[in-house]
């Protein structure tokens, strides 16, 4: 049996990388374009920018982009450009842009829709695309 939520449309962007998509939240201006744009640049493929679709399926935390929405990447200053896209990924990861990490150590978690997902803080985090691309390349999260 099939467990579908229907679809919600959350104020986010997304991006797929080494099959592993990242769900970057956070309100207008928190650099959510940005690390994007970043990730793009360096190998990853846009789901969804300003706006995601999220649906559950079968357990599994789902983002698309809305039909409404142009396949192109809002970037300040420059407008819409045209980015490698793919039409939908699962969220293995979410960014938020307008939390500050308090603690040395990762293990934050946040629930969406029943999902519960690995949560990285993403406010003043430098180096936060990097950290991204190489825990989708070499496999994760240690649990310590």
């Amino acid at each position: 049996m099939k467990h579908i939520l229907e679809t919600k449309t959350i104020h986010a962007s997304g991006v797929c990388f080494e099959k592993k998509g990242v769900l970057i939240l956070g309100k207008s201006g928190s650099g959510k374009s940005s690390l994007a744009l970043s990730l793009v640049a360096n190998g990853a493929q846009l789901v969804c920018d300003d706006r995601a679709h999220l649906q559950v399926k079968n357990k599994i935390l789902m983002m698309t982009k809305p039909p409404s929405l142009p396949g192109a990447l809002e970037v300040r200053g420059l407008g819409l450009i045209k980015v490698p896209l793919t039409t939908e990924a699962r969220v293995d990861l979410i960014i938020d842009m307008e939390l500050t990490s308090d603690s040395r150590l990762g293990g934050h978690k946040m629930e969406l829709f029943g999902v519960e997902i690995p949560c990285v803080k993403g406010q003043n985090f430098y180096g936060l695309s990097d950290a991204i691309i190489v825990w989708s390349k070499y496999g994760g999260f240690l649990d310590l």
